[in-house]
C-alpha cells in the first residue's frame, strides 16, 4: 500500500461516520469513525462485518493483529510513590501483579493503527470504492 492510499483513508477516516474497507492478510476489514463519547470519535475494527467480544477477550489470531492493547495498574498514584521506597524487586513484583491488560476493538489514532497493522500484518490493500 502506498503512502497515498493511507493518506486516502486517513482523510476519509477524519470526519464522523466516515468509512474504509482493506484486505489484510485474506480478512475484510472495515475501518469506519465512530462516537464513542459526545465530541469524541474512534476508528472502529470490523473484520468481515462484524466484531465478537470474544476475540477481544480471549488470546487469537484477530486480536493480535487489529485490537489496541492497554495496561491498567489496580494502584493509586499514592501507593505508587509509597512503593518507591521499597527494594526494586519487590516493586517491580508487586507493578506485576497489580496490572492487568485489556484489548479494544477501536483505536483513538490513526498512527498508531497504522504502525500496528504494518507491524502485525503482511499484505495490506486498498479495496476500491466503484463511482457510481
Amino acid at each position: 500500500m502506498t503512502n497515498e492510499d493511507w493518506k486516502r483513508i486517513e482523510d476519509e477516516l477524519s470526519h464522523p461516520f466516515g468509512r474504509a474497507e482493506l484486505l489484510i492478510d485474506g480478512y475484510n476489514v472495515t475501518l469506519e469513525c465512530r462516537q464513542e463519547k459526545p465530541l469524541r470519535y474512534v476508528i472502529v475494527v470490523f473484520i468481515d462485518g462484524k466484531f465478537e467480544l470474544k476475540w477481544a477477550r480471549d488470546d487469537c489470531d484477530i486480536r493480535r493483529r487489529f485490537c489496541s492493547r492497554h495496561t491498567k495498574c489496580y494502584l493509586d498514584q499514592k501507593q505508587r510513590n509509597r512503593l518507591k521506597r521499597e527494594r526494586k524487586a519487590f516493586r517491580e513484583e508487586c507493578k506485576k501483579r497489580m496490572t492487568f491488560e485489556y484489548f479494544l476493538p477501536y483505536w483513538n489514532s490513526f498512527r498508531m493503527m497504522k504502525a500496528h497493522f504494518i507491524k502485525n500484518n503482511t499484505s495490506i490493500e486498498l479495496i476500491k470504492k466503484e463511482d457510481i
